[in-house]
């Protein structure tokens, strides 16, 4: 609960006054999954205020305002972790993030083919990662959204976690 309200209240901060301007595009266009240009850009991205009193003009304004938003709260910690990443790299002092886990070693083995489609064998290095509690931890569980990238995120790839299999995450690279 607390999270939440944080959230808002932050991404208030971050909303300017836009409720009168039109949105650059039109949120339908605007894909669910992060672009490498929603990650990497320097921009803010447009958002407007979620109104607490008063009305939106139309149901298109309020489900303008609630898709962007809600897009922004998920978008933003992995922008700004990886942003974190990034300054921290250079530094070489990377140390815990706050947002984002960053795993080393982690290559692509081979495809496999499902009904549900084409899914990918991932294999990391979870050498440091010998304290994890996986059965308790929501690291790397159904759904998760990963973005790979193997140069400083000048390139990068998202996916998203199809299956954990705590047998083979527990063997120690």
């Amino acid at each position: 609960m607390y999270v939440f309200v944080i959230k808002q209240i932050f991404l208030a901060l971050l909303a300017e006054d836009n409720d009168d301007v039109s949105p650059p595009e039109n949120f339908r266009c605007l894909s669910i999954v992060p672009t490498q240009e929603d990650i990497l850009t320097g921009e803010r991205p447009f958002i407007r205020k979620n109104k607490v009193s008063g009305a939106y003009k139309d149901a298109e304004h309020y489900l303008d305002v609630q898709f962007r938003l809600l897009r922004e709260d998920f978008q933003r910690p992995l922008r700004e972790g990886i942003t974190e990443f990034l300054e921290r790299s250079c530094s070489h002092k990377i140390g815990a993030l706050q947002d984002i886990h960053v795993y080393n070693g982690v290559r692509l083995l081979y495809p496999i083919f499902t009904s549900h489609g084409i899914r990918c064998k991932v294999e990391f290095d979870n050498s440091k990662l010998k304290k994890v509690r996986w059965e308790n931890s929501k690291r790397l569980i159904f759904g998760s959204l990963l973005c790979l990238s193997s140069d400083h995120f000048e390139n990068i790839v998202f996916a998203t976690v199809a299956n954990r299999e705590l047998s083979e995450i527990r063997r120690v690279s």
